[in-house]
């Protein structure tokens, strides 16, 4: 089932959004402020955000931020406002994918929706840091070598991106906490876990023993190259030499 998620304070205006979106399939999350949706949109996936530009807790741009670096680009974001075509026309600059006036009407509400999602379309291949030959495609969620392409989940790709950007760096578990999560440390800790695990199952597949993800005990974690280690008896190699001179 698809997800939604909704940061509209009238009451008779989300009760208009939530039964035309219940009836089209979606499951509906009603925040309360821009951060709190941003921390709930984090921690699960949804094809379609609708916010109510009217209301003092949506910011806009906020949301297109967050969107254009960690989520999946064919998200779907859809504001409702008043009347005004100043209003209008900020928030479609701002970088959401459509605006309904209010007051809202189920019918055209699910039209827009469904135009706005045939507009979108996967993002160009936006190539980000490099470690070890092996780097991240964003508009395909994956991680790519010369040899590999391996796909990653909303998580795990802003996961990746965050240690890709400080390779050979500490990342705080704090800090993994709250840019991916949202979250405090204390309540993530095992979803961190689960998921560096699973970002370093797939970074082996991608890039072999090229890319080491290290935990570091107590802090966080640090994405390394590794030099590729010398062949069996190589080190042996310039003895040898040396007693053949002799």
């Amino acid at each position: 089932m698809n997800k939604a998620a909704l940061l509209i304070e009238d009451k008779d205006t989300q009760l208009v959004v939530r039964t035309a979106l219940e009836c089209a399939g979606f499951q509906c999350e009603v925040y309360a402020s821009t951060g709190t949706l941003l921390r709930g949109i984090k921690r699960d996936d949804h094809g379609l955000i609708v916010v109510d530009v009217d209301d003092p807790a949506t910011d806009c741009s906020a949301l297109v931020d967050w969107r254009r670096n960690w989520l999946n680009p064919e998200v779907t974001l859809v504001a409702l406002g008043r009347t005004d075509p100043l209003t209008a026309a900020r928030v479609l600059n701002a970088g959401v994918d459509d605006f309904v006036a209010k007051p809202v009407r189920g019918a055209e509400l699910l039209a827009r929706i469904g135009a706005a999602a045939r507009r979108r379309v996967p993002a160009p291949a936006e190539t980000g840091p490099s470690v070890a030959g092996c780097s991240i495609d964003r508009g395909a969620s994956a991680i790519v070598s010369r040899s590999q392409r391996v796909g990653l989940t909303a998580r795990e790709l802003a996961l990746a991106q965050l240690l890709f950007e400080n390779a050979g760096q500490l990342v705080t578990r704090a800090r993994l906490a709250q840019d991916v999560w949202g979250s405090d440390a204390g309540l993530t800790g095992r979803s961190i876990e689960q998921h560096i695990y699973q970002l370093r199952r797939k970074l082996r597949r991608c890039a072999g023993e090229d890319i080491a993800l290290r935990g570091v005990y107590g802090s966080g974690y640090r994405l390394d190259a590794t030099a590729t280690p010398p062949r069996a008896g190589s080190a042996l190699l310039p003895l040898r030499a040396a007693l053949a001179a002799d």
